[in-house]
């Protein structure tokens, strides 16, 4: 595409990024670049937040951010309205080229030759610090709206591009050249996705605690095993069907680093293992967990009982698998 040669030809567009869970991650070696060589399986879970992405005639990127439904009553359900450090640390949501969002747009208008700029407003409920991925789903979303606004195909490999330099996980959520996938084998720093067929839906309960973990604390807290495990049975299991089979093979090397930085996260495993749900587990480096249900009315049953006993202190969310690339609504 020629640069400069791009007009807009919509005005907006809305999505709702989707959050992951990474019911695999093993460790497989040290990369020179100081990253860790991975397998990893994903899925995406309904758990949203919500982005709309302006075309302006203005360079430069604007930004807007807030949580759902508030800031104040997340900061209730976590225990933190009274402790503004914590607060400030659990929730400030930045709106400078420290967002992945502004860092993509800005790689987008560079890439594309794009001289007009980008308002955007960005409601998160997906906690940060959580290994839950919403920066990085963000990111994408972002990517594909602009594409979208542009007239550029989502398949375009510019796109696959900027998000393998934005972000580890910022592929997954791009999707698989642009089309829809529940779940996918990461490899590589976690940019390399290959899309892993579910024959189910997977329904489960997510616990976040009043804490955020440092991926880089984590994984120099962790160590690459002598025979690392694949994730072939996982696979297999997601396209058989059965639930309690994919529970039986989740893993996160990562787990066992992320308890030992905060002891929050074991106990938030136990109260999981102890509420009757399959398969409890630290998803990415934390400090989210998550565990399996057999079907959408345990998940909510168990979700409204934890939260009953952990609130405040943590968010309980209920949740169910999804697809990447969100649907992206223009005008």
């Amino acid at each position: 595409m020629t640069r400069g040669s791009l007009a807009p030809i919509h005005r907006f567009a809305d999505s709702r990024p989707p959050a992951k869970l990474n019911l695999f991650l093993e460790l497989r070696g040290k990369r020179d670049d100081g990253f860790h060589e991975i397998e990893t399986v994903m899925v995406a879970i309904d758990l949203c937040d919500e982005l709309t992405v302006r075309v302006t005639d203005e360079p430069g990127i604007r930004m807007r951010t807030d949580w759902l439904p508030s800031e104040s009553v997340i900061a209730a359900r976590l225990g933190v309205a009274g402790d503004e450090a914590r607060r400030e640390a659990l929730l400030r949501i930045p709106d400078d080229e420290s967002n992945l969002v502004h860092r993509a747009l800005h790689r987008f208008r560079a890439r594309f030759g794009i001289s007009g700029g980008f308002a955007v407003e960005l409601l998160k409920r997906i906690p940060a610090a959580a290994g839950l991925g919403g920066a990085s789903s963000d990111a994408a979303a972002a990517i594909l709206s602009a594409a979208k606004l542009y007239g550029i195909p989502s398949e375009a490999p510019e796109l696959s591009e900027i998000a393998s330099e934005i972000g580890s996980d910022v592929p997954f959520f791009l999707g698989s050249a642009g089309e829809p996938i529940g779940a996918a084998v990461a490899s590589g720093r976690g940019e390399q996705i290959e899309a892993v067929p579910m024959s189910t839906c997977l329904h489960g309960v997510v616990v976040y605690p009043n804490v955020g973990l440092s991926t880089a604390a984590v994984y120099r807290e962790s160590s690459v095993p002598a025979r690392p495990l694949r994730a072939g049975g996982l696979v297999d299991a997601l396209g058989g069907g059965s639930v309690s089979a994919v529970a039986a093979r989740v893993h996160n090397r990562l787990s066992g680093p992320a308890q030992k930085i905060e002891s929050r996260v074991g106990e938030i495993l136990t109260e999981l293992s102890q509420s009757g749900l399959m398969g409890g587990l630290v998803t990415g480096s934390g400090s989210a967990c998550f565990a399996l249900a057999d079907s959408d009315d345990r998940a909510r049953e168990v979700g409204a009982e934890l939260r009953r006993r952990l609130e405040p202190g943590a968010l309980v969310i209920a949740t169910r698998s999804t697809t990447v690339p969100p649907a992206v609504e223009i005008g």
